[in-house]
């Protein structure tokens, strides 16, 4: 009996696959590159065809800095980029140029506020606008300030031949407000292409 139970065990044994191993598999994780922010320029559209577009727009002639104003390097998205140093503190002035509205006046002021920590404001809060020049374009200069008061822009919005573009300048307050004029005057003295 012992070999029939014998023989019982290893037919049923042979009929039956070995159990299947587990295998495991390191992949190393490819690296994705980092989509461009700008520090203080405005929010990046999603939309890649319109960065390239962006990224055609003619460079503006600039006039010589204020006193206090240090060139920086512009980076892929700016036409420009300065340091700004006035009444004790810095901030940083942006020039930034895309194709269309870039989704229109108030989504621009309302992007800016909320990167001052503002809830979003309607239209009606920015009826009465400051004209300002940029080159021969006409335009508008928007003051926002943190509500601590302590972080402040002057960002000035202007459209020529169906771009707008955009001179923000942004950091301490007191260096924003010191430094409002001359943006003004530089603003003005630029050539658009």
């Amino acid at each position: 009996m012992n070999r029939a139970l014998a023989c019982v065990l290893v037919l049923g044994l042979a009929g039956c696959e070995p159990e299947p191993k587990v295998r495991s598999y390191t992949v190393a994780k490819t690296a994705q590159p980092a989509a461009p922010v700008p520090a203080a320029g405005p929010a990046m559209p999603a939309n890649p065809a319109l960065l390239a577009q962006a990224g055609a727009i003619g460079s503006p002639v600039f006039p010589a800095a204020p006193a206090g104003w240090t060139a920086q390097d512009p980076g892929a998205m700016r036409k420009g980029s300065w340091k700004v140093v006035a009444a004790g503190g810095t901030a940083e002035l942006a020039v930034t140029a895309f194709p269309g509205d870039v989704g229109g006046r108030m989504a621009n002021i309302n992007r800016w506020r909320g990167q001052l920590g503002l809830p979003p404001a309607t239209a009606e809060a920015y009826d009465a606008i400051s004209l300002a020049k940029v080159g021969e374009a006409q335009g508008e200069i928007v003051d926002l300030r943190s509500a601590d008061g302590a972080k402040a822009t002057a960002a000035i919005l202007a459209a020529k031949d169906g771009v707008t573009w955009f001179l923000k300048l942004t950091g301490d307050a007191a260096a924003v407000e010191a430094a409002r004029k001359d943006l003004l005057a530089f603003a003005a003295a630029t050539r658009l292409p």
